[in-house]
C-alpha cells in the first residue's frame, strides 16, 4: 500500500509538472499572420491585456499576485484616459481558456480561472471603460484571436502600445505576435503588472532579465509619460 500511495504520488506530480509546461508554451508561444500594409495616416493603439476580475478583480485568488493592485489600477486609468486624449484606440484583451483542454488547464494550474463563460473573465470592473472594443484570447499571445488583427487593420493601426500582464508570459508573446505582422510595439512598462513585483521582496522590480529580452527583439520600452 505504501508502494502504490509513493508511486500515485510520483505519477500525479509528473502529470501535474507536464500541465504547468503545457500552460507556459501556451501563454508564451507568439502567433504568426500577415503583415500589415503601408498605410496613409496611420493610426494607434493601446492594448489592456488580462486586466479581469479573475486576475486582478473580486474574483481573483486570494493568494494570486496580481490580486488587488488599487495603485496599478488607477496608474493604468491615467494611462487609458491620456491615451484617449491622443486619438490613440483603446482595446481590452481578456484571457479565456476554452474546449476541453483548456478547462483542464485552467483548473490544474490556475484553480479554474478565466474559463470562457464565466464572470471572472469580464474587465475588472475598476478599469476605466471608455469603449467597448474587447476581444478574447485562448492563449497568451493576443493575436491567436484574429478578430483583433481584422480590427486593428479596419483601423489602419500600424503601432501598438501594451500594458497590462504579464511581462514575461501574455504580453511578452503578444509583443511578438505583432512584430511578426509588422507592427512597432511598446511596452509601457510603468503599465504592466509582474508576479514578480508582487510575490515577495526578493523578486520586487526583478524584471531587467525580461526587459532585455523585449529591447533584443526591437520591442520599445517606455513609460505612460512617453505616449
Amino acid at each position: 500500500m505504501k508502494k502504490f500511495l509513493i508511486g500515485f504520488v510520483l505519477v500525479a506530480l509528473v502529470v501535474e509538472a507536464l500541465l504547468i509546461a503545457l500552460v507556459y508554451i501556451l501563454l508564451t508561444q507568439a502567433t504568426k499572420g500577415a503583415r500589415i500594409a503601408e498605410y496613409q495616416n496611420p493610426k494607434k493603439a493601446l492594448l489592456v491585456i488580462d486586466i479581469q476580475e479573475d486576475t486582478t478583480g473580486t474574483t481573483a485568488l486570494h493568494l494570486s499576485p496580481y490580486k488587488g493592485h488599487a495603485e496599478y489600477i488607477s496608474r493604468l486609468n491615467r494611462v487609458i484616459e491620456d491615451a484617449s486624449s491622443k486619438n490613440i484606440l483603446i482595446v481590452h484583451v481578456q484571457q479565456e481558456f476554452d474546449g476541453l483542454w483548456g478547462k483542464i488547464l485552467s483548473w490544474a494550474v490556475f484553480c479554474g480561472s478565466d474559463i470562457k463563460g464565466s464572470p471572472g473573465t469580464e474587465v475588472d470592473k475598476r478599469v476605466l471603460m471608455l469603449f467597448n472594443h474587447k476581444f478574447s484570447k485562448p492563449q497568451g499571445d493576443s493575436f491567436a484571436n484574429p478578430e483583433l488583427d481584422k480590427f486593428l487593420t479596419g483601423q489602419r493601426v500600424n503601432e501598438l502600445y501594451l500594458t497590462g500582464l504579464d511581462p514575461e508570459f501574455c504580453i511578452y508573446a503578444t509583443a511578438r505576435g505583432a512584430l511578426n505582422r509588422g507592427y512597432k510595439v511598446n511596452v509601457v512598462t510603468d503599465s504592466v503588472l509582474s508576479w514578480r513585483d508582487s510575490i515577495c521582496v526578493w523578486t520586487k522590480n526583478d524584471n531587467k532579465g525580461i526587459f532585455e529580452k523585449y529591447r533584443k527583439d526591437g520591442i520599445k520600452l517606455i513609460s505612460g509619460k512617453e505616449l
